[in-house]
């Protein structure tokens, strides 16, 4: 196994440790485990979480909650149990001012492993020293973000991520190391559980015992095409346009037209999106059951950009039978 530290600008990153090194290690799929999910026992009202002086507001009335004055690294484990149910309810949650990324490897793993075993993403760069931990980083001279999905018109591109694995991540955590000042590549989520609420009964009728192939590498696994979630029993349209590539016991016509119109439905629905922008301190904690991401790679060159994600796995996807 080798590993190498890719060739970036000379001058120092605040976050060293956590360069982008790529490696030729395998990482085997991983093995079935049962999944607990912390929200379940959480207390309903919050007081660990949102009690105190911590300051909460909708970042849209369905779909996102904004956080302050609350540090990710204080909270208890009952506090954490409280995170996965707000994430659950909400989709995703936004911590402002955190102290989060000089927590360190151990700590910042920690947390997320709560949650349930942490992935290893096969091709994404990672620190040299872990495994569990994704990159994500621009230099200041660094312009591949710019052309990241090639000879396209658009950088946008939902996907919850890892929804090929048998069991795909159920929280995320995605957090700002060093950001440079710099404005632009915010982050937009995508409610797929209003995203299933929002078509008629006849539509939802016919989606419903759907399977769809969900493929990446070596791993080709059918999910459901909606599902219910684990926590609050919530419809939701478990599909997206990097990972689904085909629909079970359609022909291949028939596959891909229903694919692009749920995909072009996903992309154009405003009404169940939300934006977030980062600020020095940002950590968004989304629930990738729920909620759909993408990026917005609008940033300008001469300005570093250094964030990471940790992902825990969670259970099987549970299909909708009526």
């Amino acid at each position: 196994m080798t590993v190498e530290a890719a060739p970036f600008e000379p001058d120092e990153p605040l976050y060293p440790a956590y360069m982008p090194t790529m490696t030729d290690e395998y990482f085997p799929e991983h093995e079935p485990f049962e999944h607990a999910d912390p929200a379940l026992r959480a207390d309903p009202t919050f007081p660990n979480l949102l009690g105190g002086k911590t300051i909460s507001r909708p970042v849209t009335p369905l779909f996102g909650t904004e956080l302050s004055d609350v540090q990710l690294t204080d909270l208890t484990p009952a506090g954490l149990d409280e995170l996965g149910l707000l994430v659950a309810q909400r989709g995703f949650a936004v911590f402002r001012g955190q102290n989060w990324k000089d927590a360190g490897f151990k700590k910042q793993l920690d947390i997320a492993r709560h949650f349930g075993p942490l992935h290893k993403h096969p091709v994404q760069p990672r620190p040299a020293t872990e495994t569990e931990i994704a990159v994500i980083y621009q230099s200041a001279a660094d312009v591949r973000r710019i052309n990241y999905w090639g000879n396209r018109v658009s950088g946008i591109n939902w996907h919850a991520d890892q929804t090929h694995e048998r069991q795909p991540p159920g929280v995320t955590f995605f957090g700002v190391l060093e950001n440079q000042g710099w404005t632009g590549g915010d982050t937009i989520m995508s409610d797929s559980m209003q995203a299933f609420n929002h078509l008629s009964d006849t539509f939802k009728n016919m989606l419903i015992g759907l399977g769809g192939a969900l493929r990446r590498e070596a791993v080709n696994t059918p999910h459901p095409l909606v599902t219910q979630h684990p926590v609050t029993g919530d419809k939701v349209l478990f599909i997206n346009e990097v990972f689904t590539t085909s629909i079970q016991g359609m022909k291949t016509e028939e596959s891909k037209g229903l694919l692009e119109w749920l995909f072009a439905y996903i992309a154009r629905g405003a009404d169940f999106q939300a934006r977030v922008k980062w600020e020095e301190g940002t950590v968004i904690v989304w629930d990738q059951r729920r909620a759909q991401h993408t990026a917005t790679l609008d940033t300008l060159p001469g300005k570093r950009r250094h964030m990471i994600r940790i992902t825990p796995l969670a259970g099987k996807p549970i299909p909708v039978t009526k």
